[in-house]
């Protein structure tokens, strides 16, 4: 091949050997520079890789460790939870409270059992020399007629308060105790304890018996103390009795005498005509 431009074609030896040189020089220089860099870059990265590792590594352990004190602590609380179901303290406070409820009971009551059967062999024991009943069956009749309320009543109508008042009359003060135990409550001895508030009374009865039975059917012939002393050791019931041994009942009868005398005052009279009777 032939150059034909000389200019062009034609490089100088010298000159050409001149500028391999400096390249001689640039590439290891070029190659060092090159290698520096990916040395550092592989140290970051290498230190990246570290820092992720460790990080890594540390978020797995303290979640593990911390998942670990969360599951023993939950398990620590269950068994907490359960053993204070079953807690020795609370066991010993339950059957301290039972235990002083019992206590209670039995000494308020003698253990008595809250029914007729046992209010009567009480109240004939301890109230002999005041019983307002003539034997057992006629206490038990009487009992039947009322509410039984609860072992620690020591007021109001129920046998309850009065197996209560039995109950202390056999230790201490019978004849202020027994009237309380007894069908009135306490009336007859004008001590009304085992009475509810607004129960028939006496003198209620009294005044409208006397109002609609007169002449042959007055059995207390005008005597409003007969009628008082007669009424006072009978159970008072409720205003809205019509059958049963009670001042509810005779009272009723009374007002119903009104328009029957003949058929009525017999019922509020103290006999109770077959109607104002225990069951």
């Amino acid at each position: 091949m032939t150059c034909e431009r000389a200019p062009a074609c034609a490089f100088d030896p010298i000159l050409l050997r001149n500028l391999r040189y400096p390249m001689r020089l640039f590439v290891p220089l070029f190659t060092a520079i090159s290698l520096a860099f990916v040395g550092c870059s592989g140290d970051d990265s290498s230190s990246d890789s570290a820092t992720t590792t460790a990080t890594t590594t540390a978020t797995a352990t303290a979640t593990t460790t911390a998942s670990t004190s969360d599951t023993s602590s939950g398990s620590s609380g269950s068994s907490g939870s359960s053993g204070s179901t079953g807690d020795p303290t609370d066991a010993t406070s339950s059957t301290s409270s039972s235990g002083t409820t019992t206590a209670e009971t039995t000494t308020t009551t003698g253990g008595a059992e809250l029914t007729c059967d046992a209010y009567c062999d009480l109240y004939l024991s301890a109230c002999a020399d005041f019983s307002e009943y003539d034997n057992k069956e006629s206490c038990l009749a009487q009992c039947n007629q009322w509410p039984e309320g609860s072992l620690d009543a020591s007021s109001g109508d129920s046998l309850g308060c009065r197996l209560y008042h039995a109950t202390v009359a056999d230790s201490t003060d019978p004849a202020v105790h027994c009237p309380h135990a007894g069908p009135s409550g306490g009336e007859i001895a004008d001590m009304p304890v085992c009475v509810d508030d607004g129960a028939p009374d006496c003198a209620s009865y009294c005044t409208v018996y006397f109002q609609n039975c007169t002449g042959d059917n007055d059995v207390y012939a005008g005597d409003a103390d007969a009628c008082a002393t007669a009424c006072k050791g009978w159970y008072a019931g409720a205003k809205e009795d019509t059958a049963g041994d009670t001042i509810g009942c005779r009272t009723y009868h009374a007002g119903a005498a009104l328009g029957d005398p003949a058929l009525h005052c017999p019922h509020a009279s103290p006999s109770g005509g077959g109607v104002c009777v225990t069951g």
